[in-house]
């Protein structure tokens, strides 16, 4: 039998969400793989890259996603958890590390919060022109090195009232499967 593609897929608890609906969506056409680990912010993904190669494997293809951890504010750091500058230079780190296994590398913009959802202190909190500023840096440097990028932001933002769950940041059942169709459209597009 012939072996079918491994497509990584890396991210925060979003992905973590949807990851099995696109292992559904794929099935037969890929074999879909993801770290048991929440992948969180930028430097964490970093250091911990070539651990989840060993346990997962090399890909064939990435579809990748960092930042709601980078850009939230952290009660335990001050203003945010990593500032934008030094997030877009880990993506370029992470990018050129994922792009030393394979040329098939996608990313996914960061999904916004319900415009409602309280900003608190004393906890992690989200502001939506936060999470715009660092998908903006995000697309410029994906733009720059030709990655395609999959509209989760604007596919969440569309619905925010559907697609985002009771705590008004992670997805609903309704939004994990309009994300698991969007990835598992996106990653068809580079089967062979």
């Amino acid at each position: 039998m012939a072996s079918i593609p491994k497509v990584l897929l890396l991210g925060d608890s979003i992905r973590m969400s949807y990851q099995a609906l696109v292992a559904e969506k794929l099935e037969g056409k890929a074999e879909v793989v993801g770290p048991t680990d929440n992948c969180q912010y930028s430097l964490f993904t970093l250091s911990s890259l070539d651990r989840w190669i060993g346990e997962l494997g090399q890909p064939d293809i990435v579809h990748w996603n960092n930042g709601l951890h980078d850009c939230g504010h952290n009660p335990a750091r001050n203003p945010v958890q990593i500032p934008v500058d030094m997030y877009r230079e880990n993506l370029k780190f992470i990018l050129n590390r994922l792009r030393g296994m394979t040329l098939n590398v996608l990313w996914a913009t960061l999904t916004p919060v319900h415009p409602d959802r309280p900003f608190r202190e004393s906890q992690w909190s989200w502001r939506n022109e936060e999470i715009d500023r660092y998908n903006a840096a995000a697309r410029e440097l994906m733009e720059a090195h030709e990655v395609p990028i999959t509209e989760l932001h604007e596919l969440v933002w569309g619905d925010v009232e559907g697609f985002l769950s009771e705590d008004q940041l992670h997805l609903s059942q309704t939004g994990q499967m309009a994300c698991a169709s969007a990835v598992a459209q996106a990653i068809s597009a580079h089967l062979a």
